[in-house]
């Protein structure tokens, strides 16, 4: 790729008006020390677990690459710029995981050009219908291009997909003898299996077995790493990046959760859309409660998880289901310093009592659980394709904003049903709806903010939620609100049944987008932090 040159030395007014930008940009992150409680572990898994760390770091590289081919250069521009400005956008640069802004539409504040919509995954001059028309052309290169697992090269005029293994071998390599090392010293069984098999994945770039053997892992020490989300291409949304949860688990909340799993066939019947377009995978997905202690590669870029549903190919998620893993420690502290404030600026005064960390963890919860109901395959026909192929780089958007909404569908079902309690409605309900305002900061080209700005537009479109101009403030119709979700839930399931491309790229077009009460709101929430900056002491952070 062309070289470019990184944003050059300001020493004017308007350098210091950007020195000024930055500094606000960076405290938007507040620094959060997140660890776990090891002192139980034996001293073979303490060993694994820091063998699992190192394991976890190699995944750093890749994903640098991954966001944008040009990083690793322009990391070494940027730190070579010992002013207060180079200093300032060096930073930033490692908090966004590159030179644009995730929380600002991609702005650029270290480079002089645009976010390339393929990442590093794809030529950079590369475009969707240019890729489309030489699918269309070279049918047979089809299954290697759109590979979740490789990256696309031209040769010539021919475009040609490179396997991660080869990509990334120089850091690959090195993750499996590391994580071999971990699956001699564990003593747990299903863990050992899952990481020979990881490390076998490294080598072959086939992650379907060892898909299976993380469902099944069952150990007091767990670690998720490998190619995963697709956020980050948004050329076609395809290309999975590299990213690494290392975790301790708390086997008696987990337990606790357990019985939400065996729940899950009814809560896809219950979906508001016709018995067709109602599906059913695996029955196994199991519930984790844990305790991060280290994160990596898309894990650790510029908004933090604070849980996960993985994995994400249909075929395992078919026969098994899927994991639902919620990172406790990361939600409370979140809750804390981000989602209560939030809510106390967003909520009118008679609706704050509603506030709540139990339905904060609900909503979370709920939100994964809800990842694996709904449609999976084109018109359920497995010969059609997949949904998030269908919808290309628009499927992580309403996918998002889906789980989001179906998920407090399912828990005012649980409630009915007598599963949870009935007090708990309203607490959902109105911390359901100032979370929403939590994700749209991190901004509309990010999948989870795009996905929050469409469902808060089609809320007031509906009066499920009014806004008072005088106060800045909302209020939840805890009446009517329900149906709205119900309503919601039903259109984006009809269009993922339907693979509807055009309907919900118009959905997106139409709500998700920052209107002037969403932006009026989120001037008002300016000195509350957007985000934690995680350090993590058990990696000697």
């Amino acid at each position: 790729m062309p070289e470019r040159e990184a944003a050059p030395r300001d020493t004017t007014n308007a350098g210091q008006d950007l020195v000024a930008e930055l500094e606000q940009k960076i405290a938007q992150f507040v620094p959060i020390v997140v660890t776990a409680d090891v002192s139980s572990l034996p001293e073979r898994e303490r060993k694994a677990l820091d063998a699992l760390i190192e394991a976890s770091r190699l995944m750093e590289p890749i994903f640098d690459r991954q966001a944008y081919a040009g990083n690793p250069s322009l990391a070494e521009k940027l730190a070579a710029d010992t002013s207060r400005l180079g200093m300032l956008r060096h930073e930033y640069f490692r908090i966004m995981r590159g030179p644009w802004d995730r929380q600002d539409n991609n702005a650029a504040f270290a480079v002089d050009h645009k976010r390339p919509a393929g990442a590093g995954f794809y030529p950079e001059d590369l475009t969707a219908e240019d890729f489309r028309a030489y699918l269309e052309a070279h049918p047979g290169d089809k299954q290697s291009l759109t590979s979740p697992y490789t990256v696309v090269k031209r040769e010539g005029d021919k475009l040609v997909a490179v396997p991660y293994s080869q990509a990334y071998a120089e850091w690959l390599v090195p993750a499996a003898e590391t994580l071999a090392q971990a699956a001699a010293l564990t003593e747990n069984a299903t863990l050992a299996a899952f990481l020979r098999s990881r490390a076998a994945a490294f080598a072959s770039n086939d992650y379907y077995q060892s898909d299976k053997d993380w469902m099944d892992l069952d150990s007091p020490v767990e670690i998720t790493i490998g190619p995963y989300e697709t956020y980050e291409d948004e050329l076609m949304g395809f290309k999975a990046s590299f990213e690494s949860y290392v975790t301790v688990v708390d086997p008696r909340a987990s337990s606790a959760l357990a019985k939400f799993k065996a729940l899950l066939p009814a809560m896809e019947q219950n979906l508001p859309v016709p018995d067709q377009v109602k599906t059913q995978r695996g029955a196994e997905s199991p519930i984790r409660v844990v305790d991060l202690v280290f994160s990596a590669g898309d894990a650790r870029s510029s908004v933090h998880a604070v849980a996960f549903n993985l994995p994400n190919d249909e075929r395992v998620r078919t026969e098994k289901g899927a994991k639902k893993v919620i990172l406790r420690n990361v939600l409370k502290a979140k809750f804390a310093a981000i989602m209560k404030p939030v809510g106390e600026r967003v909520i009118t005064g008679a609706q704050q009592q509603w506030l709540d960390a139990d339905g904060f963890f609900l909503d979370t919860l709920f939100h994964e659980l809800s990842h694996s109901l709904g449609p999976a395959f084109v018109n359920n026909d497995p010969g059609q394709g997949e949904v998030k192929s269908a919808l290309a780089a628009s499927y992580s958007a309403i996918e998002e904003g889906k789980a989001d909404a179906m998920g407090v569908y399912n828990i005012l079902y649980m409630i009915d049903q007598g599963h949870l309690a009935r007090e708990l409605r309203d607490r959902v309900l109105v911390t359901y709806f100032a979370g929403l305002f939590r994700s749209v900061r991190f901004g509309i080209t990010e999948a989870h903010g795009q996905g929050a700005a469409l469902q808060i537009n089609y809320y007031l479109e509906a009066n499920a939620v009014t806004f008072d101009p005088a106060s800045g403030l909302f209020t939840v119709n805890l009446d009517t609100f329900p149906a709205s979700i119900t309503a919601l839930v039903r259109e984006m399931c009809l269009w993922q049944h339907n693979g509807d491309k055009p309907a919900v790229d118009a959905a997106l077009a139409r709500y998700g987008k920052p209107t002037p009460i969403i932006e009026r709101t989120l001037a008002r929430l300016g000195d509350i932090p957007v985000d934690i900056r995680p350090s993590y002491p058990l990696a000697g952070e």
